[in-house]
């Protein structure tokens, strides 16, 4: 076991390495800490959708990593999610475009909820029946999403900046995709991305650290398993967008705008990733955040509502930056927008502003820290990415202003789509 003490944020690390490749990184918090939070991520998510095992390419229907999520709950003496619950454990999963996680929080019995989260995730029970009983609940759960006019909006713009990129696809899939996905289907992509050596367990809270160590060299010697070699393949995808322009009716309240980026994905390095992601996100902070200059303005002159955001998206081989909102002049405020963007966002690039955002992402960050769920959730997220969490800071603190205007320059009306759905 490999002991760090990072003494700027008060915290000790664990750090266990398997003999089958699995890892379990583990952040104990004494008293007034009560409860433990347990994760197990896999780098496996909504985007590795094309994969080669050795030589052979497997192809997968979208949705399918979310698919898996669900049918991994199902165990051959029933629904594992009432067997945590009878345990008095909050158990939960989540599926986004690169990672898959398994979680649970407890206070008491958190050795047998551990113990049974193991035996679930290396328990595949996938059968026709109970795969084409999951169909129709998750097309459900897909249809509830597409009823929202904001999802809907979203993922029409994805297809229309995308042409083969799997992020131009919802991370559930479509109704169509998800008829074909089978357990062998199931099977494979379990056997492929699922093995042991894919596995981090984040263990933060209130824990036996003796006691875990003891659980996961007894683990270690009964779960040896040779090691599949899985790399994931991605279409080249072009640089111009599919879409220019598009305007649809649809039954909503008010005619809404969004305006679409599809920026040129470089090569870096993982921190030199978390660093571009974190100067392009400060862009847009400074830029649009409710305290910004063009924020009130629009405001002020009705053009927007609170419904008025900005996100940039960082994928695996594929970035965007996305405007959205609800407006009664959508063509005034694309026109306003981007007059503002590419003509005079740049004098509001200013020292003080730059110094005020870099301090507040500094202060969030560690104040997350405290939250021991969140914690486990970036932990393994950074993880994935090749990045430590405690490393992170010391990267934020590197971004200069003259990062965050280079950003600017990435943002180019030649690579922009606009989406307006109309007011029935």
């Amino acid at each position: 076991m490999i002991k760090r003490t990072i003494e700027r944020f008060n915290e000790t690390l664990y750090i266990l390495k398997l003999k089958n490749g699995m890892q379990v990184h583990i952040l104990p918090k004494e008293d007034p800490y009560y409860s433990t939070y347990v994760e197990l991520s896999i780098p496996f998510g909504a985007l590795d959708v094309n994969y080669k095992v050795n030589q052979e390419t497997f192809n997968t229907p979208y949705g399918t990593a979310h698919f898996l999520e669900h049918k991994v709950f199902a165990m051959p003496e029933g629904d594992a999610f009432i067997h945590f619950s009878k345990l008095g454990v909050d158990a939960n999963a989540m599926t986004s475009y690169n990672q898959t996680s398994y979680l649970f929080m407890a206070t008491e019995r958190v050795m047998e909820a551990l113990d049974y989260l193991l035996k679930m995730i290396d328990t595949p029970y996938y059968t026709q029946e109970n795969v084409n009983n999951e169909k129709p609940i998750i097309a459900e759960e897909l249809k509830m999403y597409l009823d929202d006019p904001h999802v809907a909006i979203q993922n029409q713009m994805m297809e229309n900046l995308y042409h083969k990129h799997p992020i131009r696809v919802d991370i559930g899939g479509t109704l169509e995709s998800i008829e074909k996905i089978d357990e062998t289907i199931l099977m494979h992509v379990y056997q492929s991305y699922y093995q042991q050596n894919n596995r981090l367990i984040t263990i933060a809270g209130k824990v036996d650290v003796k006691e875990i160590k003891r659980y996961f060299e007894d683990y270690d010697e009964k779960h040896q398993e040779p090691k599949v070699k899985v790399r994931t393949i991605y279409p080249k995808e072009p640089k111009r967008v599919v879409v220019r322009s598009m305007t649809l009716t649809k039954p909503i309240s008010m005619d809404q705008l969004m305006i679409g980026f599809k920026l040129d994905v470089k090569k870096r390095s993982p921190k030199e990733q978390i660093k571009h992601e974190t100067a392009m996100s400060m862009l847009l902070n400074i830029l649009f955040s409710p305290s910004s200059p063009i924020h009130e303005k629009l405001l002020n002159e009705k053009l927007i509502n609170q419904s008025f955001s900005v996100s940039h998206n960082a994928e695996k081989y594929a970035e965007n930056v996305i405007f959205y909102a609800e407006s009664k002049k959508v063509y005034k405020l694309k026109k306003t927008l981007l007059d503002y963007l590419f003509n005079q966002s740049i004098n509001d690039l200013l020292p003080d502003a730059f110094d005020r955002v870099q301090r507040a992402y500094l202060g969030q960050f560690v104040f997350a820290l405290n939250n021991l769920e969140y914690k486990s959730y970036i932990y393994g997220k950074y993880y994935h990415l090749g990045v430590s969490l405690f490393d992170v800071v010391d990267l934020v603190k590197e971004v200069t202003l003259d990062d965050v205007k280079q950003t600017l320059t990435m943002i180019s009306s030649k690579y922009m789509s606009t989406l307006i759905y109309k007011k029935a």
